[in-house]
């Protein structure tokens, strides 16, 4: 942290050094008061873990973001965001985003913690992607990228690629320590993060076709971190081995090297999971877009070759170029109950049952969860894929993991504009939960939630005024409640050449 720093303060030394700058500031406030006892769901999802979850609630961000084109070729930029909170998982004040990037070329290259979304999926209308949605705060990382699609030679225009890498650090092993401890829960701190992903496009409605497919893989895993084992009496540690060479085994999800725990030597290195995106995008003559997708995640080789099929995200999108009062709308179907099947036998198992290892037990997959990282997919409590998997936050009893992954959900989620400065947003969600193979529900917990939003941007001040009224009912969604809230926010420019 302390080089991050140090790498933003020579960047801004040399704000007006050369080549073409451009400086802008970002002030944020919000509040909000409900009824029950948690913050409305959709208004604490969907905010970059910004929004705490106990009720009646408050925050204020302000930042400072940099530019600056050197030449045709190099490119580079800087931000630092500095938050407080009535009542945050990081305490009263907070560092949320604290990066730099920089371009050469095609290729990009980030260091920090940075609010980039970078899902295909409608970053506030629909629920959530599976593997990198925008719901919890942003992990410092290093990150080198091909951000924009390329055209690979030789393929008559039709064919593009892009994709990423990444490796960074969880840096929410003190909040996880606790909140478990008084519980007498397991938890881990210091685990690593490994995040890539590549994306192939057929044709280009950008430019010369009505249609485009997109197909993408992404691959997110935890490793190297030091498990906390809750006992009767008192814990035990176990320490996950970060070497080069178990990074190279987290990156290929080849299984654990001798020091890794029974588990990783006997399946793969590191908690991992990923997802497949299938997106098919067509234009219409008034160059509005419509697009349909399915999104399957898998959390091991069973779900990898989709044995798990029935496990998607099905989605119907809408897009219009201009602010109509229908200018955005998605619908989506999400079923997570398969699971590949209610058993998992073990690799160790003997000769006569081993073929029902391949052909029936590989099941019970248990998204999200793990047993070296009880966390699972949550950074500070927070879902860091879908929020439908009820966030860790949202236990009472000091454990970690998403006690419920077994879903059906429909989601709806429309915008438009009822003047070109006045913009509204609604979302609607419904959805049941059986909990988990192993420990399922007693009953199956059903709800309902929903959120309208209301935006007017004073285009003369630079200013948003956003009115949030959200309500939530059943246990699907943690309980009934309901919640209004307002945010201010202020951009401005403080030096353009």
């Amino acid at each position: 942290m302390k080089q991050l720093i140090i790498l933003c303060i020579v960047f801004l030394s040399s704000l007006y050094s050369f080549g073409q700058t451009r400086t802008a500031y970002r002030a944020e406030t919000f509040g909000s008061a409900a009824t029950g006892d948690n913050t409305p769901f959709w208004m604490v999802n969907h905010r970059w873990g910004m929004t705490a979850l106990d009720a009646g609630n408050w925050y204020v961000r302000g930042g400072v973001f940099h530019e600056q084109t050197l030449n045709r070729n190099w490119s580079w930029d800087a931000g630092i965001d500095l938050a407080g909170s009535s009542d945050a998982p990081y305490g009263k004040a907070w560092l949320q985003q604290l990066y730099g990037r920089l371009n050469w070329k095609i290729w990009r290259l980030d260091i920090g913690s940075r609010e980039d979304y970078v899902s295909f999926l409608h970053p506030d209308l629909s629920s959530g992607d599976f593997i990198r949605s925008n719901n919890a705060r942003p992990r410092p990382q290093l990150r080198i990228s091909l951000p924009e699609f390329l055209l690979i030679p030789h393929t008559k225009g039709i064919l593009s690629i892009k994709g990423d890498f990444s490796v960074g650090k969880y840096t929410d092993g003190q909040w996880q320590e606790d909140r478990a401890v008084a519980n007498n829960k397991s938890y881990s701190k210091d685990a690593l993060s490994h995040e890539k992903s590549v994306y192939f496009k057929f044709g280009d409605i950008e430019t010369r076709h009505k249609m485009q497919f997109t197909f993408g893989l992404n691959q997110s895993a935890q490793w190297g971190g030091v498990l906390y084992r809750a006992g009767r009496n008192e814990y035990t540690i176990e320490k996950q081995p970060r070497g080069i060479d178990d990074l190279f085994r987290v990156l290929i999800a080849k299984e654990g090297s001798g020091s890794a725990s029974v588990a990783d030597k006997e399946y793969v290195a590191g908690s991992q999971k990923g997802a497949y995106t299938l997106k098919y995008d067509y234009q219409l003559t008034n160059e509005n877009q419509v697009s349909a997708y399915i999104h399957h995640y898998f959390d091991d080789g069973s779900g990898l070759a989709w044995e798990n099929y029935p496990d998607n995200m099905i989605g119907l999108e809408f897009r219009s170029r201009e602010k109509h009062l229908l200018s955005g709308a998605v619908f989506e179907y999400i079923y997570t109950k398969q699971q590949t099947g209610p058993i998992h036998f073990n690799t160790a198992m003997d000769d006569e049952h081993r073929d029902k290892l391949i052909h029936k037990g590989n099941g019970n997959d248990s998204y999200y969860n793990h047993g070296d990282y009880p966390q699972g997919h949550s950074y500070f409590g927070k879902s860091m894929g879908t929020p439908l998997f009820l966030s860790p936050e949202y236990n009472t009893d000091g454990s970690m993991n998403f006690t419920g992954n077994r879903i059906i959900a429909f989601h709806a989620g429309i915008e438009g504009y009822l003047q070109p400065v006045f913009q509204y947003r609604l979302l609607l969600t419904s959805g049941q939960n059986w909990g988990r193979y192993y420990l399922p529900y007693k009953e199956v917990k059903k709800g309902v939630a929903s959120q309208l939003e209301l935006i007017y941007t004073c285009p003369k001040i630079a200013l948003d005024i956003r009115l949030s009224v959200a309500y939530n009912r059943g246990a699907f969604f943690g309980g009934d409640d309901f919640g209004a809230g307002i945010t201010l926010l202020k951009r401005g420019v403080i030096y353009n050449k």
